[in-house]
């Protein structure tokens, strides 16, 4: 239905647009600049025929002035559904970035430095704690939790390659891209309360 959107339910809005509800099919006559041509014109058809408009000269009112799509790095997503589904997904992931730090603090507790591996394990144990409650439901201070920790990590991981005494360029981007990665995971789960 979205021009630059090629599928195989490409032609299938034939049969979406009639089963549509009234407010689904306002929203379709806000965005129909957007839409394929057939689309829209699909739409147009419906909304005369249910009398939601009364002729094409009532798109011209505020109430279906075609709305402009806003690129921005955090969009805010209107539907909840959508926006749960997202949540749980960056939650997951999130979840997954725990192991590295929960095996590390076991290969450090057992073979190197207790103390510093017992950190770690602890650390990476609450990351999960945090990440496991994000797939859960939505609290802002689980996210700030995992905002501090990937800071603490970074900070930790610097000094770390710092302490080597050889300092390779990628080791500090990978460092910084994939906590950036993360950082913005987290701002846009912030965003999307």
């Amino acid at each position: 239905m979205w021009q630059k959107r090629y599928s195989k339910r490409e032609v299938d809005f034939r049969e979406d647009i009639p089963n549509y509800s009234d407010e689904q099919l306002k929203e379709v006559l806000k965005l129909r600049d957007h839409y394929q041509q057939e689309a829209a014109k699909l739409a147009i058809q419906q909304a005369l025929k249910r009398g939601i408009i009364h002729s094409e000269q009532d798109l011209f009112s505020d109430e279906f002035r075609s709305e402009a799509i806003q690129f921005s790095l955090f969009p805010k997503i209107k539907k909840d559904r959508n926006r749960i589904k997202i949540r749980v997904s960056i939650a997951r992931s999130l979840v997954i970035c725990s192991m590295l730090p929960v095996v590390y603090g076991l290969v450090e507790l057992k073979f190197r430095n207790s103390w510093e591996g017992a950190a770690i394990l602890l650390f990476g144990l609450l990351w999960l704690f945090c990440s496991a409650q994000l797939v859960k439901a939505f609290h802002i201070i689980f996210v700030r939790c995992l905002m501090i920790g990937t800071a603490l990590a970074v900070l930790y991981i610097v000094f770390r390659l710092v302490s080597f005494g050889t300092l390779i360029f990628m080791d500090f981007f990978l460092v910084f891209v994939l906590a950036g990665l993360i950082f913005y995971g987290l701002v846009f789960l912030a965003k999307n309360k």
